[in-house]
């Protein structure tokens, strides 16, 4: 069965109990925590094996991915809980808008061994950098 290379919005669902809420777990092989600075950058990630599933624990990001040669911004806060899941070869980045760093949780699902490049941040293809700024001024 071919993996989708469809990023999907899944609603966030979980019962409270007294002041707490606990989520419904993702499936996943690690989870990671990651932070997202405010500094400006004009970076993209693109996992070979890897399905990210993000969700905003603080803070907000405009989560931006590059699908069909064009940028998609998808708006993550803290207060809207939402999963985002990132599959396999989709290009992804994010703007912090914020004043302090934005905290997000990432359920990864593999799907092969790890590449190193993975890791490594790309810059944003000059044919798309106007875009990409546009989108840090919207």
């Amino acid at each position: 069965m071919a993996l989708s290379r469809r990023v999907e919005i899944l609603p966030f669902s979980g019962n409270r109990s007294g002041q707490a809420y606990f989520s419904q777990p993702q499936p996943s092989d690690e989870t990671l925590i990651a932070e997202i600075g405010t500094q400006a950058s004009c970076e993209l990630f693109c996992h070979r094996h890897q399905t990210d599933q993000l969700m905003v624990l603080r803070g907000a990001i405009d989560l931006v991915v590059l699908q069909e040669r064009t940028l998609r911004r998808i708006c993550l806060r803290e207060d809207e809980g939402a999963w985002v899941r990132i599959p396999p070869g989709v290009p992804h980045g994010a703007i912090n808008r914020g004043r302090t760093p934005a905290l997000l949780v990432n359920a990864v699902l593999r799907h092969g061994p790890s590449d190193a490049r993975d890791y490594r941040p790309r810059q944003v293809p000059q044919a798309l950098l106007e875009d990409w700024k546009a989108l840090t001024l919207a």
